[in-house]
């Protein structure tokens, strides 16, 4: 008796540790992408108003950095192969109008993606903020968000 329960404490205590292990690597990044708010500021170049973002600190740290996002693939311009990964599905995504700008990213992946608009993908790459820095300006005709170098997602890290 002493036996099995010394088997089952083990058991369930393992299971416990490689649990949360395995939660430490994996991150929601689109979570932290919510870290963005948008307030209206007139554009003279487009002579309209245009939602300017201003990213919050936890959003800012991951700038430049690499990291990964699971979503829908929504092609943007078939004839330059642009295409933007979404949260969600193509019936509920920004575009759409039932969610957010924060809900979508702008992909420049390194080869060519192969894709299904109802199958999720997860892709990682380098993650670039469309923002006012001293190496550029924001621009209104592109996503909040960029993923550059953008390629399959090739395992925990």
């Amino acid at each position: 008796m002493k036996n099995i329960l010394l088997v089952l404490t083990l058991t369930i205590s393992c299971s416990y540790f490689a649990e949360a292990q395995l939660k430490k690597t994996k991150v929601n990044y689109w979570e932290t992408m919510e870290d963005v708010s948008l307030k209206a500021k007139f554009n003279p170049v487009t002579e309209n108003f245009d939602n300017t973002p201003t990213f919050g600190k936890k959003v800012i740290r991951l700038d430049g950095k690499k990291i990964f996002l699971k979503g829908f693939i929504i092609p943007a311009d078939l004839t330059k192969g642009r295409m933007t990964l979404s949260k969600f599905s193509y019936s509920s995504c920004y575009f759409c109008g039932a969610a957010g700008p924060e809900s979508v990213i702008e992909i420049i992946a390194k080869n060519p993606i192969i894709y299904r608009m109802d199958k999720p993908i997860i892709l990682e790459g380098t993650l670039r903020l469309n923002r006012t820095t001293d190496k550029g300006e924001y621009d209104p005709f592109r996503l909040l968000y960029i993923l550059e170098d953008a390629t399959y997602y090739s395992g925990d890290k």
